[in-house]
């Protein structure tokens, strides 16, 4: 039997039958056909794979650049948030802006306007504005790098902000404290000075005398309150009739600071007590010598006699 090479006008017949050979079949199918089926299914089947692939793709694509989007406009409104709180907080300790409130804020916790830490918030605070505005364009064209290095820098500054506050706060509660112990009220309401503080005409001796204190003009029997925070240093009950400042009590403030309360009628408090600002500690009076009911008030700062009246604020 001799055998020849397949043509491609040839072609195949399949025939298949039932088991019992009640039903036969048979398929006739040219060999140019097979060769273009099979090579035709591979090229099918790989544009349908390039086609699904490159839509999945474009797909993808799309949901990442609006996710992108998305991303950096939440990012620009927070890197914004941020930005106008740091501006918000350096402006509120730039005492070059905000006038004699800050000055005197700055006097009252010991804080200096040239502290470093102040300079680095007020001057790298402009310096960066440029960044911020360069970062973010109106068409996102937003570098990465420097969103990366301006989030450092403005975290970093919110710290040096948090050690600011935090020092602010422990020097205002230092000061607060100082300031309860600094005498600073009118220990008589109401009562206008009769006999200021300074030379004057001592009304017994007729002679011109320094007057340590002031004498504040008081009814027999009128309350006398504590002018600041302190501990009473001393009391006199008993006294000399028309000799010196009769009932006496001295409080001791610290800080160099003491008041001394003469001409009293009653006193309410004992030495080693400690009293707070507006507590009551006797009653005026014209115990001593005086010439009539009234309060003989002094202040001393480290065992000089200051004027009172410089620490009358009510």
């Amino acid at each position: 039997m001799k055998f020849r090479r397949p043509k491609k006008d040839d072609k195949i017949r399949l025939i298949y039958f039932s088991p019992d050979q009640s039903d036969i079949r048979q398929i006739e199918f040219s060999i140019r056909g097979l060769l273009l089926t099979i090579f035709s299914i591979p090229l099918i089947l790989g544009g349908l794979y390039f086609l699904s692939v490159t839509i999945c793709n474009r797909l993808y694509q799309d949901k990442t650049k609006l996710t992108f989007f998305n991303s950096r406009s939440i990012l620009k409104d927070t890197l914004n948030h941020v930005k106008n709180n740091i501006n918000k907080f350096v402006e509120n300790i730039e005492p070059g802006d905000n006038g004699p409130e800050t000055e005197d804020l700055e006097v009252f916790l010991e804080l200096s306007s040239t502290d470093s830490e102040l300079e680095f918030l007020r001057n790298d605070n402009t310096k960066n504005q440029k960044l911020m505005l360069a970062s973010f364009n109106e068409d996102l064209d937003v570098d990465m790098q420097d969103i990366s290095e301006y989030m450092s820098m403005l975290q970093y500054k919110l710290e040096k902000a948090k050690e600011l506050q935090g020092e602010i706060e422990d020097k205002y509660l230092q000061r607060v404290d100082k300031i309860k112990h600094i005498p600073s009220i009118r220990p008589v309401n109401g009562a206008r000075i009769t006999d200021k503080f300074g030379k004057r005409r001592d009304p017994f001796i007729k002679k011109i005398k320094h007057h340590n204190g002031v004498d504040l003009s008081a009814r027999y029997g009128t309350k006398v309150y504590a002018p600041a925070d302190g501990v009473v240093e001393f009391t006199r009950v008993r006294y000399r009739k028309d000799q010196g400042f009769g009932r006496v009590i001295i409080l001791n403030h610290g800080n160099g600071y003491k008041t001394l309360f003469g001409h009293l009628s009653r006193i309410f408090v004992k030495v080693g007590q400690k009293v707070k600002r507006w507590d009551v500690i006797g009653l005026s009076g014209n115990t001593g010598r005086a010439t009539g009911p009234h309060l003989h008030y002094e202040v001393w700062r480290y065992g000089r006699p200051q004027n009172p009246e410089d620490f009358m604020l009510n």
